[in-house]
């Protein structure tokens, strides 16, 4: 006997991935997120307004933390567009507005220092023609070969003021 796994649409997807990007708690989970998340033939990526490439993004995005022990993610709201995007497995524009709370290894006060990211996120979510389906004898296997392929992010790190310490603008 046989079952199908059923893909989650679009949306669910990118949050999924999101979440677990954001939540890797080793450089080899952040490693794995990120490559299961950006397809390594990335069209573009925007972040804050800047091209970059898809290595400076995965660098600029793990450095939002200086020492993470924990994360959490609230998504504000999600949206989708394109034909399939809300079926299952499907693919498409993917609108995401989040807050990552980082709870950082610093501790100030007999509390770690905890800091909050904000963001917009847009992707193209497409199915990866590079990667291929594992080929077990006799088993189909679970695959999802969705990777984003265009990423245009708009995001704020919002670190709380240290008692004692200015900043100078």
């Amino acid at each position: 006997m046989t079952s199908n796994i059923v893909l989650p649409p679009a949306d669910t997807w990118a949050q999924r991935h999101l979440s677990a990007l954001i939540q890797a708690s080793s450089q080899e989970d952040f490693n794995s997120a990120f490559d299961l998340f950006i397809s390594h033939d990335v069209k573009e990526i925007i972040l804050n307004g800047d091209k970059v490439t898809r290595e400076e993004y995965k660098q600029k995005f793990r450095s939002q933390v200086f020492d993470e022990r924990a994360a959490t993610v609230t998504f504000a709201g999600t949206v989708a567009s394109g034909k399939d995007a809300l079926l299952s497995g499907g693919t498409g524009n993917i609108g995401i507005f989040y807050t990552a709370k980082y709870f950082e290894g610093i501790v100030i006060r007999d509390a770690p220092v905890e800091v909050d990211a904000k963001s917009s996120i847009n992707l193209v979510v497409e199915h990866d023609p590079s990667l291929k389906p594992p080929s077990l004898p006799g088993h189909g296997g679970f695959f999802d070969g969705r990777r984003v392929f265009k990423l245009n992010q708009v995001l704020v790190d919002a670190r709380p003021p240290v008692a004692g310490v200015t900043s100078q603008a």
